[in-house]
């Protein structure tokens, strides 16, 4: 192992450990060993001059911009010619020799390194000029501050955030607030004025191209790539083909994605000899020794006929693509979420273009691109449920349409159909068109009518689709929620921002105690601190619990419900291999989604990790074998167990 992986290895380590220390109060190494590896660590950096963005050693602090500022690139980051045909690629390779890499997507950025420092760091902007996001470069989580090459270095890469590090995120945030792609919600990432939210969504870096070096290197981008990792770089995984690109290969990249949980969009081949590549030139849009390989989304074109405004029960007002129905995946699908305006806006979409439909992951339709782009699109002025004022606001980094009115029929259904959801109060028997009647009928108007409703079983039982049995197991459902544990309850609240995965750790920090959460809204406690929460989500929950109305919402609510103080943990069976283990899963499952599992093993009284670790008892392995967290726990001691030997056990 070179100095540079050891300093890798050290800070990855260290970090760990201070996660430990500092997080979860689990301290798993001594003062004195961490003092030891610090010192260690820090004597490397000062001998190699290598530093990383996320060394315990350099903290880096935030930065708040008030705008961003353009930067002109002096060599263009154009984009690149595509095809989805690999006899064209063939084609267009001529039995040269070249590198096929990922095709990350993310946000492509630029760096600029001088006498060993980070200079600058830029977004592509519009190939020609961008925006210096120097300060939100600083944060990304694997980037060297300084490097052992003292002379000018210009390198491209993609910054993307990871599939778990989204999921994450996403499961913090409300129907109406997640994002749909790593891709939007990196893009909005690395353009934020406030380094610390950038910082708090953890972006990594993987560099595709050295644009400027003002030392000689070899004239093979493949052998360039293992001197970017010598610096310390992380350079997206490539393959070196001196023959045919074949379906095989295709798969072990994308297999390679998966693992890393790394989102792509395609594979990317260029020349392996630079020399060669840059006697090629360029057009006006792409350079000519690249070629993008992008893969075959099943797609139907077809004609929008409307926009359908659908208003959640934030006020949000989600557009809804309605077009002439097509077959996708041996489906029909005639309507398609749009998310925002600025999507809406994006594809300058107007009543009446061609546009195409794919299927996002073969699951969720979406409109993929508009051949006609006429941007004729009315934004609605009133709600459409209501009547009331609409406005646009910026949320999460996109401009989205809200309803004002308070009283919006709309977003009081929503609100319920959320209330009562499996994740919240799990009331069983309330259907959306049930709630919506009951609303219509005057039996709802606010969330503690639920646990009144017996007063109107005589009117209820005579309404159409119910009777006294639908009656009896609704009553029931109701009775059965009126236990609910600290978690549900704040999540069944609806508070803006705040998620299933942020309710654990709100209920989790105060020990499932609701009122220690009143209470501490009360002393002015700053909620950034806690786990992945920051600046937007504290400030969601003084608005939320500032709110008269809302205040009135759960003070009535706790006359008819008992919130546990004690999370119950359903535990099959303690005396088994996993209890009291630190377990993680890896690789792509056939029997059980990633969640599934984890919910078994938790059930099993495991302790379910966020990531691979050294100090892990057991990895268990999906689908790919030899893979590079297999590998890493072969070298730490981790045990090691298949999806089938699993399966056999459990």
């Amino acid at each position: 192992m070179n100095k540079i992986e050891r300093i890798q290895n050290l800070t990855k380590e260290l970090n760990q450990y201070r996660s430990e220390y500092y997080n979860l109060n689990k301290p798993s190494v001594s003062d004195k060993v961490y003092d030891g590896l610090f010192d260690e660590l820090s004597q490397l950096e000062k001998e190699t001059g290598f530093v990383l963005s996320n060394s315990p050693t350099h903290t880096v602090g935030y930065e708040v911009k008030s705008k961003l500022t353009k930067v002109e690139h002096p060599i263009p980051l154009k984009s690149l010619d595509k095809t989805k045909s690999i006899d064209e690629l063939v084609k267009w390779i001529n039995n040269k020799e070249i590198v096929l890499m990922l095709k990350g997507d993310g946000l492509t950025v630029e760096l600029l390194y001088d006498n060993g420092k980070l200079i600058q760091g830029s977004t592509r902007g519009n190939s020609v000029v961008g925006e210096d996001t120097t300060h939100n470069t600083l944060v990304f989580k694997n980037i060297p501050l300084s490097i052992p090459f003292k002379g000018k270095l210009r390198l491209a890469g993609e910054a993307v955030i990871h599939w778990n590090d989204f999921n994450e995120i996403n499961s913090k945030l409300s129907e109406e607030e997640k994002y749909a792609t790593p891709r939007n919600l990196v893009a909005g990432s690395v353009r934020q004025l406030d380094s610390k939210i950038c910082a708090e969504r953890n972006v990594y870096f993987y560099a595709f191209n050295i644009l400027e070096c003002s030392e000689e290197l070899t004239d093979s981008k493949h052998y360039n790539f293992t001197w970017l990792w010598e610096q310390g770089f992380w350079t997206i995984f490539s393959l070196r083909l001196n023959e045919d690109i074949t379906q095989r290969d295709i798969k072990t990249m994308v297999n390679y994605a998966k693992e890393i949980n790394l989102p792509i969009d395609g594979l990317v081949a260029s020349f392996d000899s630079v020399n060669y590549s840059n006697s090629l030139g360029e057009t006006s849009h792409h350079p000519l020794h690249s070629m993008a390989f992008k893969f075959k989304d099943e797609a139907e074109a077809t004609i929008l006929r409307g926009i359908e405004w659908s208003v959640g029960r934030t006020g949000v007002i989600t557009p809804v693509a309605l077009f002439d129905t097509v077959i996708l995946d041996n489906t029909e699908v005639s309507r398609a979420s749009l998310h925002n305006l600025s999507i809406c806006e994006e594809l300058e979409l107007g009543i009446g273009d061609s546009i195409s439909i794919v299927k996002c992951n073969q699951i969720i339709p979406q409109v993929e691109e508009n051949f006609t782009r006429s941007n004729n699109l009315e934004i609605p002025e009133i709600c459409p449920v209501c009547g009331g004022i609409t406005v646009i606001e910026q949320l999460n980094d996109s401009k989205v349409l809200y309803c004002t009115n308070d009283n919006c029929s709309a977003k009081l259904i929503k609100r319920f159909c959320h209330f009562v959801s499996r994740d919240a109060m799990n009331i069983d028997g309330f259907s959306e068109a049930g709630i919506e009647l009951f609303i219509n009928k005057g039996f709802l108007k606010t969330f503690d009518d639920i646990y009144n409703l017996e007063q109107y079983k005589d009117k209820i039982v005579k309404l159409e689709g119910w009777g006294l049995r639908s009656y009896n197991k609704l009553i029931e459902a109701i009775e059965i929620s009126r236990k609910v544990k600290c978690s549900n309850f704040i999540y069944a609240l609806g508070i803006p921002n705040i998620g299933k995965g942020s309710a654990k750790v709100l209920a989790k920090y105060f020990n499932n105690d609701f009122m220690k959460v009143i209470s501490a809204c009360e002393d002015n406690f700053d909620f950034s601190k806690l786990e992945d929460f920051g600046d937007i989500t504290n400030q969601s929950i003084y608005n939320w619990f500032n709110d008269k109305n809302e205040t009135g919402l759960w003070k009535c609510l706790l006359n008819h419900i008992i919130i546990s103080t004690e999370e119950k943990k359903e535990i099959v069976n303690t005396n088994n291999i996993f209890a009291g283990k630190k377990t993680y899963c890896t690789g792509s499952f056939q029997s059980y989604k990633k969640e599934e599992l984890k919910a078994i093993l938790e059930g099993l009284g495991a302790e379910f990790t966020s990531g691979y670790a050294k100090s892990l008892d057991w990895l268990i392995v999906g689908g790919l074998k030899g893979s590079s967290k297999e590998d890493k726990a072969k070298k730490d001691g981790v045990k090691i167990m298949s999806e089938e030997e699993f399966l056999k056990l459990i």
